[in-house]
């Protein structure tokens, strides 16, 4: 039995103008109902006490949950309550288990009748909060240097075949701007909604994660004139565009770290960084000997202070400035996890402050409650999903009873306002491709995917998947968008254009589905409902095919 008087268990749905409560139980319990009132709001009764004095009792109403998803061994209970006139609330659960017999649940345990939760009071200032949008977004990365080459003049001098060359990690194949541009036909035809592009701002690495101007867009993709185009363009074919924002760390050849690299102490910059101890030189044989703070031991790419003013300032200058220039719709944030609260907590309120609707995605590879649930970003990189998916349906590690319950466990873990807009995927530049982690196996690849786009969320397809290419991590995830069709896998091609047309058109039942779990011998169910629509995922366990019954 659990639940908390806060995120992700209570809070105040600004959409419904509801309080949304969540209880979780074992699956012996056959009904739960909510016991609520104003907890100041108390009315006289016929009766009086052994002194003859008038008793009072408080006054409470009575509502039922409803599971909201189920499994073999657990419900999670769901209620949204409409506030007190008061707005404010004290309430206790009441629940009766298979047997008939009555359990009370409140703030201090199981049995005590005077034990309640609170919620003192509704301030929709701090109830959670999401861009509309997001949750009926499909989004394509892309992985500008290696999509598609629009502009050849713009390319580096040594640049690979785009057909023949092998990627690596310090070579270029001369994708840029202009190609996204000149394929957004493309993209809108697999029933994409939403663009994620790395990074695309100064710098002299392919994969642009070593910023050396965040004001500049680099002179190999195109420039500021072109990047507005792409939006313009893309917003025009129902697109959003998310950018990528690189805060935990500097590159090496950004003019702020030059000038500490040549003027040691006597820089303005040097607070910018984590400096322990001085001199300091551009690189590093021992990584134990390095006397600043970097990026995964990366000697060429220092921490940004974001504890600095000035610093800071900077950052969420460049922040607001792509926003208000070429009014883009989202940052995905890179590295979040390793930047301090406070910093997040100052971009959101300036992101807010510019483009309420705007969508902040942080990387956070592991439970991003703390992230979410504090309000800092609106939805993560969702690779736990990824990684149960490929563990039922690429490698075979779990069972589905198994896989169920993890699920859960992670749905449970946040608001279904952020469920509903987490940024779901299955590979990206920072993995080995999905049909790679499948061996080979289309049918598995099909069945993961399916999946992830019948779960709540704002699913992703990597650039490529959905023509079958493959490749191992970086830099084989990376390598040159196959525009030759002879090349592509047509049949996969076609699958997630019927997959993206499936998603858009059950998109409100999924976003806001009960899910229960059975399996009958060799067949696994999840039920996916809302009201009288429904949605059935089949897996046979023995043939591997997955199907979906709407």
């Amino acid at each position: 039995m659990f639940h908390q008087s806060q995120l992700p268990h209570s809070y105040y749905d600004t959409v419904q103008k509801k309080i949304i409560l969540k209880l979780t139980t074992p699956a012996n319990i056959a009904s739960a109902k909510v016991v609520y009132g104003d907890p100041f709001y108390w009315k006289p009764t016929n009766k009086k006490d052994e002194k003859g004095n008038q008793v009072w009792e408080w006054s409470t109403q009575k509502e039922k949950m409803h599971p909201q998803y189920t499994d073999k061994h657990t419900i999670l209970w769901r209620a949204a309550l409409t506030p007190t006139k008061a707005r404010r609330m004290k309430y206790t659960f009441a629940l009766i288990d298979t047997k008939g017999k009555e359990i009370i649940y409140g703030e201090n345990g199981v049995g005590e009748a005077d034990s309640h939760f609170f919620f003192p009071f509704v301030h929709e200032i701090d109830a959670p909060k999401a861009p509309n949008w997001a949750a009926q977004t499909c989004w394509y990365q892309i992985f500008p240097e290696r999509f598609a080459n629009g502009d050849p003049r713009l390319s580096p001098k040594e640049v690979e075949c785009w057909e023949t060359g092998i990627p690596k990690g310090k070579n270029f194949f001369g994708g840029d701007l202009r190609g996204i541009i000149n394929n957004l036909p493309y993209i809108k035809g697999l029933g994409v909604t939403g663009l994620y592009l790395t990074p695309i701002f100064h710098s002299p690495s392919n994969h642009k994660y070593d910023i050396q101007d965040y004001f500049a867009v680099d002179p190999h993709f195109g420039d500021t004139k072109t990047l507005k185009e792409l939006v313009k363009k893309a917003h025009a074919n129902g697109m959003k565009v998310m950018l990528d924002a690189v805060y935990n760390h500097i590159g090496g050849k950004h003019p702020f770290w030059l000038d500490v690299l040549k003027k040691q102490e006597k820089s303005k910059y040097k607070d910018y960084f984590h400096i322990h101890q001085f001199p300091i030189q551009p690189q590093y044989e021992n990584r134990d000997h390095i006397p600043y703070d970097t990026f995964a031991h990366v000697t060429s790419m220092p921490k940004w202070n974001t504890e600095n003013p000035a610093a800071r300032q900077h950052l969420i200058d460049a922040t607001l400035y792509w926003i208000k220039e070429c009014d883009i719709d989202g940052w995905r944030l890179d590295v979040s996890d390793e930047v301090s609260f406070d910093f997040w907590r100052a971009v959101r309120k300036a992101v807010d402050g510019v483009k309420p609707d705007f969508y902040l995605v942080g990387e956070v590879w592991h439970d991003p409650s703390k992230w979410l649930n504090g309000g800092y970003f609106d939805a993560v990189m969702n690779y736990p999903l990824g990684y149960l998916l490929r563990d039922l349906f690429f490698t075979g590690k779990i069972t589905p009873c198994e896989f169920t319950q993890k699920l859960f466990a992670k749905l449970t873990r946040l608001s279904d306002l952020h469920n509903q807009i987490q940024f779901n995927l299955m590979d990206s530049h920072d993995t080995v491709r999905a049909l790679t982690q499948a061996s080979g196996n289309k049918q598995a690849l099909k069945n993961a995917f399916t999946f992830m786009y019948l779960m709540k969320g704002a699913p992703c397809i990597y650039y490529g998947t959905e023509i079958g290419m493959e490749g191992d991590g970086d830099p084989g995830s990376r390598a040159p968008m196959v525009w030759d069709e002879a090349k592509q896998d047509p049949d996969l091609k076609q699958f997630f254009t019927d997959l993206l047309a499936l998603r858009k058109k059950h998109n409100a039942l999924i976003q806001g589905a009960d899910i229960s779990y059975v399996k009958e011998k060799n067949l696994c169910r999840w039920t996916l409902s809302k009201g009288k629509k429904s949605l059935q995922i089949m897996y046979n366990t023995k043939t591997k095919i997955l199907e979906v019954i709407a």
